[in-house]
C-alpha cells in the first residue's frame, strides 16, 4: 500500500510539473520562490490548484520507496534463518534485477523518440552509462538520463552498494546496527548542507545516494528496532495531516527542506494506517504492480504531455495518461516473466 501512495504520487508529479504555468518542486535544487508561488496557489486558488500540489509535492514519493527499499533489504536479508550471501553475488543480483526491469522500457522509450521527434535522443557513451548505473555519477545527470525519472535505477544501485559493503549486519545485537546507519545519514546531511554553496554540486549529490541517506537509513533502523504504533484511524489520519503541513512548512528553510524526507515518511505510513479497509486491495494491487508502472509512465508521457500543454486540458490527458500507464504496467508485468537476462 506504501508502494501504491508512493508511486502514485511520482507518476502524477512527473506530468504535472511538465505542464505550463504549474507551480515547480524544490527537488533536486531548492529555491524559496518555489515555496513562495506554492502558498499563492493556495491562498488564491484556482482550477490549477491540484496540479500545483501534484507537482509540487508529488516527487516526495520518492523518499517513501527509498524508506521501503532500505525497509526491506532488513527483512529480507537480515533475518536469523537466512543465510549469508557473499558480496559479490548479492550485487549481481540486484543489478541484474534491475537491468532486466529497465533494459525493455529504455527500448520502448527510445522507439517512441524515434517515431515522434525523428532521433534516437541521446548519445552511445549516455546509453551505455545508463546500462551500466554510473550515470547518475556523471556532470549533468539532468541532461543525459533518457527518460529522466530512470534516474532512480542508479540511485537504487548506490544504495544496494553501501547496504551490503557498510549496514548490512546479520547479527541480532551490536552497536554497528544502529551506530553505523546513523552515521550515513548525518554525515550526508552535513555534506550537502555544506555543498549547498555551490549550485551544480548540491544537484549532482541529489542526483545521488546523499538524498537517500536519511529516509534509507530510517527504513534500515526502523525494520531493525520494528515496535507496533496502535492508533485508531482518526489519529493516524491526524498524525498523516500534521505530518503533511510539516512537509511543506519545511520547504520555507533550506536546512528544514534537507529534512522534509523524514515527515514524508511519516505521513505516508500514517495515511495507509488511516486509510479503510475498502481500499487496502486496490491499493495492494497497485503497489505489486509499482516497478512496471515507473518503467513505462514516462514513456506514456512523452506521447501526451505536449497534447496537453498544445490543448489545455490537463485532467483529461493526466487520466488518460494514468490509465494507459496503469494497464501498459499490466502487459510489462506479463513481458518481463518471459524476459531472461
Amino acid at each position: 500500500m506504501l508502494k501504491a501512495v508512493a508511486i502514485l504520487m511520482i507518476v502524477c508529479h512527473n506530468f504535472a510539473h511538465c505542464l505550463e504555468s504549474i507551480v515547480s518542486e524544490n527537488e533536486y535544487s531548492y529555491s524559496l520562490m518555489r515555496t513562495s508561488a506554492m502558498w499563492h496557489s493556495i491562498l488564491q486558488p484556482d482550477a490549477l490548484l491540484p496540479l500545483n500540489v501534484l507537482s509540487f509535492f508529488g516527487h516526495y514519493g520518492v523518499p517513501v520507496f527509498i524508506f521501503l527499499s532500505g525497509y526491506g533489504l532488513v527483512k529480507k536479508y537480515e533475518r536469523p534463518s537466512v543465510a549469508r550471501v557473499s558480496r559479490l553475488a548479492f550485487l549481481g543480483s540486484h543489478y541484474k534485477k534491475l537491468l532486466t526491469l529497465m533494459l525493455p522500457g529504455l527500448a520502448l522509450y527510445f522507439a517512441v523518440v524515434f517515431i515522434t521527434k525523428g532521433e534516437f535522443g541521446t548519445s552511445f557513451t549516455n546509453l551505455a552509462a545508463q546500462v551500466t548505473m554510473v550515470i547518475n555519477l556523471l556532470s549533468e545527470p539532468f541532461m543525459r538520463i533518457k527518460p529522466g525519472p530512470y534516474w532512480y535505477f542508479g540511485l537504487t544501485m548506490q544504495l544496494y552498494i553501501i547496504y551490503r559493503l557498510l549496514l548490512y549486519s546479520p547479527a541480532t545485537s551490536g552497536h554497528r546496527r544502529w551506530l553505523w546507519p546513523l552515521l550515513f545519514a548525518v554525515v550526508c546531511h552535513v555534506v550537502m548542507m555544506v555543498a549547498a554553496r555551490d549550485y551544480m554540486v548540491l544537484v549532482r549529490m541529489r542526483y545521488n545516494f546523499f538524498v537517500a541517506a536519511l529516509p534509507f537509513a530510517m527504513g534500515v533502523l526502523v525494520a531493525r528496532y520494528d515496535r507496533s504504533v496502535q492508533l485508531s484511524p482518526i489519529l493516524w489520519l491526524l498524525v498523516a495531516l500534521i505530518a503533511c503541513m510539516a512537509v511543506f512548512v519545511m520547504n520555507f528553510r533550506f536546512q528544514l527542506w534537507l529534512l522534509a524526507g523524514v515527515a514524508v515518511v511519516i505521513a505516508a505510513v500514517a495515511l495507509v494506517k488511516a486509510l479503510p479497509n475498502i481500499t487496502h486491495k486496490a491499493l495492494a494491487w497497485v503497489g505489486s504492480t509499482s516497478a512496471m508502472i515507473f518503467v513505462v509512465h514516462p514513456i506514456v508521457r512523452t506521447i501526451f504531455i505536449n497534447k496537453a500543454n498544445a490543448t489545455g486540458q490537463y485532467y483529461l490527458f493526466l487520466l488518460i495518461y494514468l490509465a494507459i500507464s496503469l494497464l501498459l504496467a499490466v502487459a510489462y508485468k506479463h513481458l518481463l516473466k518471459k524476459v531472461k537476462i
